[in-house]
């Protein structure tokens, strides 16, 4: 035997051997009904239906440089928005490759290679640079950088896009990106952190472990899983196991796992920012919104079946449900839901029964409906990132974000027994 975790949420045991996770009695299984499911996916097929419906581009589309990208986010009381980036259009495709594969509806896979073609005038494919060779612009296709951690979620979504189209070209665009990450991962300084052109035209890629560990950017490795098991090319591999060496090292005696296990939190006084935790003490430094590091944890292990990966998760997932999930970030309960409904499914557990009691306070309540604005309306509020609002003042539930509307959905898709999260799921679609 090699662990046993004494779960206190529930009177269970779960008693890991190796290869599977035995259920013992007393366990509380959850009720979901056949009309529960089905109002789950309706519910997250109305936030595919956001990412359609507030979509860029709609007059003269051809002649809108803008046009394919979906929101960052909607401030809801003067009809202002930020037009979305890399990540935002990865997460957008997430939504919408899953809600096409579901429903078979055109108007989300039109909405998807929209996207994806925002995506394609984003990417470094210009001769003069092959060091950088598939790095995904962050902001524009006329900004000269790009964010590693962020481009890894466009590529994936670009991998679902191929996943439900068969079409050979959103293959070849998403291992671009992961082929660039194979060309500049080092076991020693890491993944690339930021990739582009300096002011002068000379290339510039910096890296993470060089002088900081952020734990979330171990979910760079997450398109090279993806690509990993579309192809079986097991080079894409080798990063994937490392980079969950990384995210174990980052996890603390009672299972949560930190946003940087370099930090010296004695001495930490500067603001932590939207993926860290919030409070005093230890828990500023606990990760809440942790872009699916779990997804990393799941492929080392179906990889290796070596069973630290596993016992990590279940220690994990054992510290989430010994507390009632945090109300900021408004991104940490949709993140924490997926994470216990996935690492269930892999240990053979039912731990639906703790989403379903916060899911009305911490997801339902957040999704905005009835008010006939097309930009708000199936979309999730909650700003988290600068502060307790956006760039246009207000509150955080003034603003509809792809941040928490991606992950709700991605709650809502696996509870109606249907769905997967997409690119933030090892199963992919």
């Amino acid at each position: 035997m090699i662990g046993i975790y004494a779960f206190s949420y529930y009177p269970f045991c779960a008693i890991f051997t190796g290869t599977m996770v035995l259920k013992m009695k007393g366990f509380k299984m959850s009720k979901l009904t056949e009309s529960d499911k089905k109002k789950y996916l309706e519910l997250a097929l109305k936030a595919a239906d956001w990412f359609v419906n507030s979509q860029l581009g709609e007059y003269r589309p051809d002649w809108n440089a803008d046009r394919g990208r979906y929101l960052y986010y909607y401030y809801i009381p003067e009809k202002k928005y930020v037009p979305g980036i890399n990540w935002t259009l990865g997460r957008g495709l997430f939504v919408t490759t899953e809600a096409y594969k579901l429903t078979g509806d055109k108007k989300y896979l039109d909405s998807a290679k929209s996207a994806a073609n925002y995506l394609y005038s984003s990417i470094f494919f210009d001769p003069q640079y092959p060091e950088l060779h598939g790095v995904i612009r962050e902001y524009s296709p006329v900004f000269r950088y790009g964010g590693i951690l962020d481009g890894a979620q466009a590529a994936s979504g670009l991998l679902m896009l191929e996943k439900v189209t068969g079409e050979a070209e959103y293959l070849r665009l998403g291992r671009a990106f992961c082929d660039f990450l194979l060309r500049s991962f080092s076991p020693i300084k890491g993944f690339p952190h930021w990739a582009g052109l300096n002011d002068d035209l000379t290339v510039r890629i910096n890296y993470s472990e060089q002088n900081k560990r952020e734990t979330i950017e171990q979910a760079i490795a997450i398109p090279l899983w993806h690509l990993y098991v579309r192809t079986g090319e097991e080079k894409y591999l080798t990063p994937v196991i490392w980079a969950a060496d990384r995210i174990l090292d980052a996890q603390e005696p009672n299972g949560a796992f930190f946003c940087n296990p370099t930090i010296d939190r004695t001495k930490h006084t500067g603001r932590m920012n939207h993926h860290f935790g919030v409070g005093e003490g230890e828990e500023r430094f606990q990760l809440r919104n942790d872009d699916a590091i779990i997804v990393v944890l799941i492929a080392a292990y179906r990889a290796t079946k070596n069973p630290r990966y596993m016992n990590a998760m279940l220690a994990y997932a054992k510290w989430i449900m010994s507390s009632k999930p945090l109300e900021r970030p408004y991104a940490a309960f949709p993140v924490q839901a997926n994470t216990i409904l996935d690492i269930a499914k892999e240990s053979g557990n039912d731990w639906t029964q703790w989403v379903l009691e916060h899911l009305e306070k911490h997801l339902l309540s957040l999704q905005v409906s009835g008010t006939g604005d097309k930009s708000a309306d199936g979309g999730f509020r909650g700003e988290d990132e600068e502060g307790d609002a956006g760039i246009f003042g207000g509150k955080g539930l003034d603003y509809v974000t792809t941040r928490v509307s991606c992950y709700a959905a991605g709650t809502l898709f696996r509870l109606s027994g249907k769905g997967t999260g997409a690119g933030f799921s090892a199963d992919g679609l």
